[in-house]
Parts: C-alpha cells; structure tokens; sequence
C-alpha cells in the first residue's frame, strides 16, 4: 500500500478522494440529491444553459460559441455574462453520456468546492513543503463560510484554478523550466477560460506576489524568469483572445459598462466582516443587525483569524543590528527627493478633495488629477521611499528597508503571498468605499466590467487558508518544544478537526430544480418557427427557468436573462411588469420576431391576471394572436400570426380565455378583486363613511360586480368606465333603504358632519363651510359629496392598510375577516398592524398565498 501510495498521480488522486469525501459530509446530504439539487431558481438555471452551450456549440458550430439560441435576435449574448467554458470542458463527458444541464451544474458545484480544497492544498504544499500545512489550507478555502454565499453562482464558487495559477508561479519562480513555464502559461489561460472574474481579479496580486518573490529569490535580471515567462503568458493571452474579443465588442456594440451607482451597491464596508453567512451551523445570525447584512456575509471565521494571527505573533524577534548609512549623494538626493514628492502628493490628495468639475484653472486640472490619484501617488510615493529606506522611527531590525524585510529568512514565501492575498482580497471586498478600486476601475481594462467588487474576497480567504496553515505550524512547534511527547501532526490533526466543525453546514439548504423539460417546451422544440419565442409572465426569477428550458427546445428565445440585458430586454419588461399591458407589446413582439408566445398561466399573480387575459383577448379578437393549444392544464401556446401565419389552432379557446368582463374574472377567481384595488377600496369606503362599518364579503362581491360590469381589464377605457360606473352607483346607493333611513331627516351640515366623522376627516372650517355651502345652493348634490369624501385622499390613505388586510381576506379566503375559522377580529388586526408598521405587501400576500386555507380553496372543483 505504501508503494502505490508513493505513485505521484495515486497519491494525488487519494488527496482529491479525501476532499470530495470531506465535501459530502460537510454538505450532507446534498451529494444524495444529485440529480436535481440548486440553492434556487435563478443563477442555477442560467449557468446549467451557459455550461449545455458551451458543450453543444464546441460539436456543433463553434464558430458561432459566442452567438447562442437567447436574446434573440441579439448576437454576442454569450459575453453578456461568464461563458463558463473552462467549467464545462471538464464535464462534457457527462454532456455526451446524455445527462441533464441540471445535473450536470449540481455535480460541478460539488467538484467545484472540493477541487478548489484541492488546488489550495496544492499551493500551500508548493510555498511550504508541508503537506500538514496543506490539509489546513485546502480544509480552510475549500468550506470557509464565503463559498457557501455563493453557492447558487458556479463561475465564482469553481475557484479552482485561482489557487493553481499562483502555484505555477511559485513552481516557476523556484525553476524556471520549459516545462513549469508551460504549466504557468496553461494555468493562465485556464483562470482566463474559466471565470473572467477571478482572471481579472487575480492580475493584481499576481504581479505583486511575482515581485515579492522575484525579490525574496534575487532574480529580477534572471533572464529565463523574463524570456520564459513572457512567451508562456504570451501563449496563454493569444489562446485567451478568441474568447475575450467577444466581450469587447459587446461592450462596444451594446455600450455594457457598470454604473458606478451598482459597484457601490456591491460594495462592503469592514463592518461586513463581522456578518456570518447563513450557512454557517455555529456562527448562524451573527451580525445580523448590521445594515445590508444579507447582502454582504464576510465572517471568515474565528479560528482562522486566530491562526493567522499566531503567525504573525508566534514568530520569532528580530535581531537588532546596526546599519551602515549609505552617504553617496546621489542616494540621499534620491530620498530626499521622494520625500518632497511624497509632501506634495500628500497636499494634491488633500486638496483634491475640495474641487470639482468646473471651469476654473484648478477644477479643470483636479478633474484629472482627482483625490483617487492622488492618493494613489502618495502610495506609490511611500512605497519606493520604505523600498529606499525606511524612516528612523521604523526601522525594528528586519533590515534598513522594505527589501530587506522581504529578503529577511524570519518570514517565508508562504507568509508573503498569504498575506498579499489578504491585503488585496480585503481591498477588493470593500470595493468603491476605499480608493484601491476606484483606481482600477479607471485605469484597469475590464474592472468596469464587474458589479460586485465584494467577490473579490476570495483572494483574502486563500490568502487567510495559507496564514491559517503557518500559524497551525507554529502552534505545533511552541507545543512540541514545551510538550515532547507530543507529535506535531496531532496538533495539525486537532486543527483541522476544529475547522471542519466550525466551518459545519450540515444539513445544507437546497431545493429540487426542475431537471426536465415540460409539455409546451417539448412542444416547441418540435416545431419549426421564423422567429423566437417570448414567455410571460416575465421577472428576473421566471427569465432563469426560460432561459434553462432553451437548452431543452433549442429554438430562439427572446425573453431570456444574464448579467447584462439588451435594450429590448428592457422594453419587454417595462411594459408587462405591472398594469394593463398595451398593444405596444404585440407591436414589440411582431418586430422582433416573435414566432410564440407562452403564457405560464400557473406562475402568473392573482393580481395580473385580469391585464393577461385583457391582453390576450384583445390580441386574439384582433387576430394578432392564435391560440394553438394549452399544455399540462396551465401553459398556453399562441401564435404570432404576422410572423407565423400558417399556425392553426389544435383546440377550443379554454373558457377562462373567453372571459372578458371583471365580473367574470371575479367570478372565476376572487382574487381578481384586487385587479383594481383601489375601485374595491373605494367601495368599502362607502360602507365605512355611510354606515360606518367595514363592508361583509357578500354585500361587497355584489357591489364590486355592480361596477365592473362592461369592464374589460387591460384596455385603456377602464378607468373611465369604472368611473362612470362608480358615479351610476353612488347614487343608486344614495337611494337605499338603510341609507336613506339614516340620512333622511339631516340637513345639510348634519350630513356633511356625519359623512366626515365616519371617514374620520377633520375637515377645516373653510373646507366645512364650503361643502354644506355648495350643498345648500344647489351647486352639489348629495350624491357628488359623498363621492368627493369617498375619494378624499386623506380617507383613502388613512384606511390603506385595513382595507388591503380586508381585500386579501376576500380575495383569497373569500370570508369575512372573523367568520371561522377565525371568529374574531386577532388576525385581521396582526395584519393591520403589520403594514401599518412597515407596508410591505408582499409578506401579506405570501402569508395569504401559503396558508392552508387558502390552497384547500384553489384544490377545490
């Protein structure tokens, strides 16, 4: 066994064993769901279709790699985001053997995360020699909390060649070999092909590690070092053309570029560091109270802080040594010098900050030289100074500048690029908050590119799992040497058991992904088609699912999504995201072209149904659209019939299609109340201002039927038609028994004071005077001054939230707010006050939508 275990490709082959076989009890039980298990339906959706198009257009029309089957008619759409291909390459066997997208993403996120445990392992093995210190490393980047937040994103969560890439650094830099200079060159392409992010992100720190070591190795003239490692950074940039060319002429073509605004947005600030990421067993809810938590979970966690700090704390003193002052003039006119620049940089940075754009001599020239730059020559400025000579009160014995300190024995590579990657990785992660990224983001190509500079986190957890694994070590030593008979690699065995702990996920959150196609979709990859094909309802979410069914069907898809969307992305959605959709979305829809259109009945709000089926029955009355059939019971396949005129219809339009009027809908579904909310709670502030009382659930579906007779929704008279119907109505209301009982024997103030005090308006006394007045003269009726009150915007806001509560109570249990099961008034009230709290409707309507009532309700016939 322990020959085969000496075989350098078994042994590394066992390592990696370990790590999958880590990864599943660390994400138990997700490796028993294989097949279908996502962390939700969203980015999943879209890097399972970008990892089928890569392995599809490879074997059958590479050429056009770039140009996939979404967005149409939009051509580059593959750069609107990561291609991924560096991903998918791996896996497609699995591709050719026939397995689901789907699947395919859930076992890539699951190498994902053991094979990067893996490659950290690699580099800290490389810097250090040990493979103690690596299992450390590799536990550490392989499950700290950060990978776990981007569970749902595979082109950030497969970060295994970041880690590598500087492993061929460090293997080059200790030979500077054909062979490792290949390895280097292959590593960097690899970066480049898999994530544009991480290659991006890992330039940087990979010039400034190569420095360090250039400078800790003495080889800055080694001239294998240069003329090797420029033709193998060279190879790997010019295979990297093919696939970064497409990104730039996206850029150019549809102007793509990241507002300032959203780099900010995805910025954290230090404070972030203290925010657990849900996932997390032991630290779970720490710092959630710290504004925009949920967005930035950085917490790298406690004992790999602690490790990290034992390095650097744990090491030995400095010797203390005299230095010999160098007295040639031209060195200290050198020093000299950069102090002066170092002053006047100092003062530029300070009084930029007092400037902006102008007309003005200095605001012209602080527009080009802003705070950023300025600061960033005063960096540059003290950084060639401590290269120089460190100052007097700095100098602590590690040597009489920064290049010595570097060159000093007392630390070794492993410490410099560990603690690199963490500078650089924390500096990246707060983003547009600190002048670092800033100055990327001007001067650096692609940095404008990136939304969320936070990711770049990552580079300070592998620069924390190398500091992590070299505090581990000194911890073994100081115990060793006071502790004889105990073995360093018990220590290490103890350190790696206490990481797994608390880096613990168990059990891991999923759920199941919708692996296989559906009827419409196998419907439509059977049908040929001129144009694409469009869905609604149309939202970020549901765009991720349409976009993982193109990979099913194979034909164009217009409503699609990605990092970047296309100007008619925009259009589609501005129009259908809420309200009555307009014929300009047909007109959309035939200029494109649009071949079908999918109505996903199933996934459309209670609310937007009525602007649907308005729309849809206009289109079909108009003979714009053909209803070909419906599929599953729930989704509907029309035709486009400008750009598919030969397309017949496979069956009778279903009857909710032919419902028009509002009654109808409400009639086929009460939650269509809430259609035209603000005509329903109009009519239940009728009840409350004649009778002062909230109206019951029978009472109110016949009146709100009253009004909506003749009303189609979704087309541009309805508002006017409601109001004329409202109008009709309140006099008719006027003239009811109970009404007329009450108001009949008031005289004019008296009405005007009993309307006002029911709808709890404190009217002014000008205000007052001036309706019992205009009442009085004749000018208003009775009528017309209830319906004045009744639309007061001050009732309307006042009852806002009551009759909302109120309305959901109709609309979805379709019973008064304390019939039973309630039987009083406590939940109607919770909810009231809930929104009287903060107005956040969509709690109130995922609480309705999910309760139990409710869906034995929907269940019933």
């Amino acid at each position: 066994m322990r020959l085969i275990v000496r075989v350098p490709l078994v042994r590394e082959c066992l390592i990696g064993l370990a790590f999958c076989v880590l990864t599943s009890a660390i994400t138990w039980p997700y490796v028993t769901r294989l097949r279908d298990a996502v962390s939700g339906r969203n980015d999943p959706y879209l890097t399972s279709y970008l990892m089928w198009w890569d392995y599809h257009a490879t074997f059958t029309n590479p050429l056009n790699l770039f140009h996939p089957n979404i967005f149409y008619p939009y051509r580059y759409v593959l750069a609107f985001s990561e291609h991924c291909y560096g991903i998918a390459l791996p896996f497609f066997p699995l591709f050719a053997l026939g397995f689901r997208p789907l699947t395919i993403h859930t076992v890539a996120v699951f190498f994902g995360i053991a094979l990067s445990g893996y490659a950290a392992f690699r580099l800290a093995r490389t810097l250090t020699g040990s493979y103690a210190i690596g299992w450390i490393a590799g536990i550490y980047f392989a499950f700290m909390p950060y990978r776990f937040n981007m569970l749902g994103q595979l082109m950030y969560l497969f970060s295994v060649w970041v880690p590598l890439l500087f492993e061929a650094l460090v293997l080059f830099v200790q030979e500077r070999s054909r062979k490792r200079a290949a390895w280097l060159g292959f590593a960097f392409f690899m970066t480049g092909l898999t994530t544009i992010t991480w290659f991006l992100l890992s330039t940087v720190p990979l010039a400034i590690a190569a420095a360090i070591l250039l400078t800790r190795k003495r080889l800055w003239r080694d001239r294998k070092f240069w003329q090797r490692g420029a033709i193998a950074l060279a190879a790997g940039s010019l295979a990297l053309l093919p696939f970064m060319i497409p990104y730039f002429i996206a850029a150019k073509v549809y102007g793509f570029k990241r507002r300032v605004d959203e780099v900010r947005a995805h910025s954290a600030f230090p404070i972030h560091w203290l925010v657990s990421d849900e996932h997390n067993r032991l630290w779970h809810g720490l710092g959630r109270d710290i504004p925009d938590a949920g967005k930035f979970q950085m917490f790298p966690g406690l004992l790999a802080l602690v490790l990290s700090l034992a390095d650097s704390f744990l090491v030995a003193p400095a010797r203390m040594r005299g230095y010999v002052n160098d007295r040639s003039v031209r060195r200290r006119q050198l020093i000299w010098g950069l102090d002066v620049f170092i002053v006047v940089a100092f003062v530029l940075s300070v009084v930029s900050l007092h400037f902006a754009e102008g007309n003005t001599f200095g605001e012209i020239f602080f527009r080009y030289l802003n705070a950023d730059r300025a600061v960033a020559l005063l960096s540059i400025g003290v950084l060639a100074r401590l290269c120089l000579a460190y100052p007097n009160f700095l100098r602590r014995g590690e040597g009489a500048n920064l290049i010595e300190t570097i060159r000093s024995d007392r630390r070794t590579d492993a410490f410099w690029v560990g603690i690199t990657l963490t500078v650089i990785g924390f500096s990246y992660s707060i983003g547009w908050n600190f002048f670092f990224y800033r100055i990327l983001y001007d001067l650096v190509p692609g940095f404008k590119s990136m939304r969320a500079p936070m990711r770049g986190a990552l580079f300070a957890y592998l620069g924390l799992a190398l500091l992590a694994g070299l505090g581990t070590r000194r911890i073994a030593e100081l115990v060793t040497r006071h502790l004889p008979r105990i073995k360093g690699f018990l220590v290490f065995s103890i350190v790696c058991g206490l990481l797994l702990l608390e880096l613990n996920t168990v059990p891991l959150f999923f759920i199941r992904g919708e692996v296989y196609p559906d009827a419409v979709t196998r419907r439509l990859k059977q049908t040929n088609m001129r144009g694409g094909i469009a869905y609604l309802p149309m939202t970020l979410d549901l765009n991720h699912q349409y976009t993982l069914r193109a990979a099913d069907h194979l034909k164009p898809l217009i409503t699609a999504t990605s990092s970047f969307n296309p100007p008619a992305f925009d259009q589609i959605d501005r129009l259908t995201n809420s309200g009555p959709i307009p014929t300009e979305f047909m007109d959309l829809l035939e200029k494109i072209p649009a071949s079908y259109l999918v109505v996903e009945n199933q996934l459309t709000e209670p609310e937007r149904r009525a602007d649907f089926t308005a729309f849809l029955a206009r289109s079909l009355a108009a003979g714009r659209l053909r209803f070909i059939n419906r599929f599953d019971g729930r989704n509907d396949l029309y035709a486009v019939t400008a750009t598919e005129p030969e397309a017949t219809s496979e069956a009778a339009l279903p009857p909710d299609l032919n419902t028009r009027e509002w009654p109808d809908l409400i009639a086929q579904d009460a939650t269509n109340i809430l259609a035209f909310e603000e005509w329903s709670q109009t009519i239940c502030r009728g009840y409350l201002i004649s009778f002062g009382r909230l109206p019951r659930f029978a009472e109110f579906i016949n009146d709100v039927k009253t009004i909506g007779a003749g009303v189609i929704p979704g087309f541009e008279s309805e508002e006017r038609l409601l109001e004329g119907n409202f109008r009709r109505f309140a006099e008719a209301w006027t003239k009811r028994r109970d009404f007329v009982n009450l108001y009949r024997n008031l005289d004019t103030a008296q009405y005007v004071d009993r309307l006002a005090k029911n709808a709890g308006l404190r009217l002014q006394a000008a205000e007052r005077e001036d309706l019992i007045g205009t009442l009085s003269n004749g000018q208003e009726t009775r009528v017309t001054i209830l319906y004045k009150l009744v639309r007061d915007p001050r009732f309307a806001a006042a009852e806002k939230s009551r009759l909302t509560v109120l309305l959901y109570y109709f609309g979805y249990l379709q019973r008064n707010p304390d019939d039973p099961p309630d039987r009083n008034l406590d939940g109607f009230n919770f909810w009231v006050h809930q929104l009287e709290s903060n107005y956040d409707v969509r709690k109130l309507e995922d609480a309705f939508k999910s309760s139990g009532e409710y869906n034995r309700l929907r269940s019933q016939p």
